[in-house]
């Protein structure tokens, strides 16, 4: 990873002179490379986590916004000593509540905006907007800076933009922060907004975003089931872009459940396909949602009815040719906190082409090999057995931003698009 190249040190400037500087900016700079001609990049990057890690002295200062080896370490100890849930979220109130308590007030430096993963800034934005919402309660400071990508080779002429931190407690943004937004502006640009917290923080700032002309990059694993899907509910209706990081998580569990029929013998095991059960860590359901639409859109099956209770959550479907489908989300309380609560860790398909069981076949799914092992239980030794073990993905949140603002996708992919509409289905079924 290279860092971007800072031509200045960011300058605290009166938010009424912000949009003034950032205009006569590049008039000063070298001729030859007078900004990028790209995109506008919005960070809402409240980083509450880290916040509270450093005011209680749980970590060291300064605040960047990154999710560190240490935090993570810090916080999974944490959890343990407060007898929370293993299952507890990096991102849940319960967690944020308690680590809120007792808090220093002090000021700390905070970095965030500053600096970002080379991913990203070799894309050459135009423009990076920071807000960093603060726990403590202050008014609005903005910072500036230009910066310049490294390159490897020196052949190819850096192309420059420039950073924008808007910094102030969330009320303060929402009343000076977000006209702040609409001054720096670049109208003949794209603009994206990434909400890297939960969506059930400040709504008010997020639907600002929803109503205005902004490219979405959202997470539905941060927050709470209800409100990610009344999310994506309310964007797929106003025609919104919607880019979500939870369904780019999701990729090798497509990939690799689409690789097992490739082979032409395979196709007949999914018209006899009966039984889906997909276990996930922890109780965050979306995921799992997004992974059973995808391949009831795939093989055409309509919805019939979900049921849901304190272990589990069942969904019916209907295939072409009449038979029930029974699918099932199995949460499972695992020994190790998670950032991304609800994420798959197994598969178990059952295709029945007779009553003989040796002519069946059971295909897993599994994160690791030991996952594999739990889903063979339940009589499957009779049936041939097809087993794989999906790589896990550990890239960063940025490197999949980076991926999604690489591809320029303004719209929603048609993929993704036809997934939303199932998973609504379903999440409609249970509210009725």
């Amino acid at each position: 990873m290279k860092p971007q190249l800072t031509l200045q040190t960011p300058l605290e400037l009166p938010h009424e002179e912000v949009s003034n500087y950032l205009n006569k900016l590049w008039i000063s700079e070298d001729t030859d490379n007078s900004g990028a001609n790209t995109f506008t990049l919005i960070i809402w990057q409240p980083a509450w986590l880290e916040q509270c890690l450093v005011q209680k002295g749980l970590v060291k200062g300064p605040i960047t916004g990154n999710l560190s080896p240490e935090i993570i370490e810090v916080v999974k100890k944490f959890i343990l000593d407060e007898g929370l849930p293993l299952t507890t979220s990096f991102n849940s109130e319960e967690l944020l509540d308690l680590l809120k308590q007792n808090l220093s007030n002090n000021d700390f430096e905070d970095f965030r905006g500053q600096f970002f993963e080379s991913s990203i800034s070799t894309l050459n934005p135009r423009r990076l907007i920071t807000l960093a919402p603060t726990l403590n309660n202050s008014d609005i400071k903005t910072f500036v800076s230009a910066y310049c990508p490294l390159s490897d080779s020196t052949s190819i002429q850096p192309i420059c933009g420039d950073l924008v931190v808007v910094r102030g407690d969330s009320a303060a943004i929402s009343h000076k922060g977000l006209k702040i937004i609409d001054e720096l502006s670049i109208d003949e640009l794209p603009s994206w907004l990434w909400w890297n917290g939960s969506l059930d923080e400040s709504p008010e700032i997020f639907e600002y975003f929803t109503n205005h002309g902004q490219r979405l990059i959202i997470d539905t694993a941060l927050g709470s089931p209800n409100r990610c899907l009344k999310v994506l509910d309310q964007l797929k209706k106003s025609n919104k872009a919607i880019n979500d990081l939870n369904w780019v998580r999701l990729k090798n569990w497509r990939e690799s459940l689409a690789m097992i029929f490739d082979p032409p013998s395979r196709r007949p095991i999914l018209d006899h396909i009966t039984d889906i059960d997909i276990d996930i860590a922890g109780d965050h359901m979306i995921q799992a949602l997004f992974l059973i639409s995808w391949i009831s859109d795939k093989l055409g099956w309509s919805f019939l009815r979900i049921e849901m209770d304190s272990e589990l959550t069942r969904i019916e479907f209907e295939r072409i040719d009449g038979e029930k489908i029974s699918t099932s989300i199995n949460p499972l309380p695992l020994g190790n906190p998670s950032f991304h609560l609800g994420q798959v860790i197994g598969l178990r398909l059952i295709s029945k082409v007779s009553d003989v069981q040796k002519n069946n076949t059971c295909i897993i799914l599994g994160c690791e090999s030991v996952e594999c092992m739990r889903l063979e239980a339940g009589g499957m030794a009779n049936m041939e057995l097809i087993e794989q073990v999906v790589p896990n993905s550990f890239s960063s949140s940025e490197y999949d931003v980076s991926k999604l603002l690489g591809s320029s996708r303004g719209n929603t992919s048609p993929l993704f698009e036809n997934t939303i509409k199932i998973a609504l289905q379903i999440f409609n079924g249970f509210l009725n």
